[in-house]
């Protein structure tokens, strides 16, 4: 610990001047995803993004659309039990598998919001398809409060089921996605935050509980402190769509003839990853 807090030190200010530069906006960036009434109110929610670090839209997924989203999902995740925690089914690579889970990451409306957050370029830099089976009430890993040690990043996630405050719903400690950490707290197991959150009752104000119908989106950035819960009384079935403007991408795959039908503006999101593999 002492030796991870000396190094922390002496990279802290290499550290935070990577991260402040990564935060700067591109003057350059222009963007149309949108243009009337969506426009502005598509701003405002990104004006939210920056005051409280997440914006809800609840039940933003209807109809029809929202039943593919719950139909596909159910196949890519069928059998797909996480290594890591055996109460969960998970695939983290799925866009291939139906175009709706593409479309859902390329709307319109929820690429300007994301697209006011940053304002510079950005691509999906990862992508998760996550059911939790009831699980007994328990603090550990991502289950605690933490940031994903990746520095400003947007995450989607989209409820397919119904998230109550007694579910497993997520948390969000609003405002936290201002903060730079020094060296030590941005990294791995520095990262977790649960006793600071734990041992200090003024910050449950701004606790904000992911919870609504199927549908709803949490659009928020994933350096605030946020935290998974788990409980025994529902499960609950995500979609989360990372996307990344600089650092931390990884390998996305989808199909050809899907990104040849993309309008140009939604082709760059997903070709601005240099490590996306676009295959027959």
């Amino acid at each position: 610990m002492a030796h991870n807090r000396l190094l922390s030190f002496f990279k802290t200010p290499i550290f935070i001047a990577q991260e402040y530069i990564h935060r700067k906006p591109d003057p350059s960036f222009r963007y149309e995803f949108v243009d009337g009434p969506q426009k502005s109110e598509a701003a405002r929610h990104a004006e939210t993004m920056r005051q409280d670090g997440i914006v809800m839209l609840p039940g933003f997924f209807k109809g029809a659309r929202l039943e593919e989203l719950q139909r596909g999902f159910e196949r890519v995740v069928d059998g797909k039990v996480d290594k890591h925690n055996p109460d969960c089914l998970l695939s983290n690579d799925y866009f291939r598998d139906d175009p709706v889970f593409l479309k859902a990451a390329l709307d319109d409306f929820l690429l300007e919001i994301v697209a006011g957050y940053y304002q510079k370029p950005f691509s999906i830099g990862r992508s998760s398809a996550m059911r939790l089976l009831p699980h007994q009430p328990e603090r550990y890993g991502s289950f605690q409060w933490h940031h994903d040690a990746r520095g400003r990043q947007v995450h989607l996630m989209l409820l397919l089921s119904p998230v109550t405050a007694q579910g497993q719903c997520m948390t969000y400690l609003k405002g936290s996605q201002q903060t730079y950490y020094d060296h030590y707290r941005g990294l791995a197991g520095g990262s977790r935050f649960e006793k600071d959150i734990s041992s200090d009752p003024a910050l449950a104000p701004r606790i904000v509980e992911v919870t609504g119908p199927p549908g709803t989106v949490a659009l928020f950035d994933a350096n605030g402190l946020h935290s998974g819960n788990r409980s025994l009384a529902e499960k609950r079935d995500t979609l989360t769509f990372c996307y990344v403007s600089k650092r931390h991408f990884k390998k996305l795959s989808v199909r050809q003839a899907d990104v040849e039908a993309l309008e140009p503006k939604k082709r760059q999101v997903i070709e601005f990853n240099p490590y996306c593999e676009i295959t027959p």
